[in-house]
């Protein structure tokens, strides 16, 4: 079995490359829906009307909607959306591997804490938040940097 170390690392990796790829497919939808709402991808060229010797007779700018740009656009599209199903199913694996592991630790305290950090993907602030409210009326409070402590002192101990 896989060292819980790794498990946990692959797990915010994976989240890292969903997120990536969630933003860029609305990037490229925003400039999809721009090109759209434009008509089309303008271009433009510069082209010389001929020449008299060496010299130019002059220049005309040239413009029109490009239709191979937004094909490619939807090629792309269609692929980084294909790519985020794989990366989404490859997450829920590892989200599932990482709950089994984190189950299996015996102090509860920090299976709430890793829980809360990996699986729910909450930052720091939010998990002392959380495990304030699960914890209640203890006389300990929870902060940003005792929780992390604690996830570190985990971690290098086992």
């Amino acid at each position: 079995m896989p060292d819980i170390k790794e498990i946990l690392t692959h797990l915010r990796d994976s989240r890292a490359r969903v997120r990536y790829l969630l933003e860029t497919i609305e990037k490229t939808e925003e400039q999809k829906k721009k090109i759209n709402a434009a008509g089309g991808l303008l271009v433009a060229d510069s082209v010389t009307l001929g020449k008299k010797g060496k010299k130019p007779l002059g220049t005309v700018t040239i413009r029109g909607i490009s239709a191979g740009s937004l094909h490619r656009m939807n090629k792309s599209l269609e692929n980084r959306k294909r790519n985020l199903e794989k990366e989404e199913c490859k997450l829920l694996e590892l989200t599932n591997e990482a709950e089994e592991c984190i189950s299996g630790i015996e102090n509860i305290e920090i299976r709430n804490i890793l829980c809360l950090y990996y699986i729910d993907d909450l930052n720091w602030v939010q998990v002392a938040h959380r495990m304030n409210e699960l914890y209640g009326s203890r006389s300990r409070r929870y902060t940003e940097s005792s929780c992390r402590q604690k996830h570190d002192r985990f971690l290098e101990k086992i």
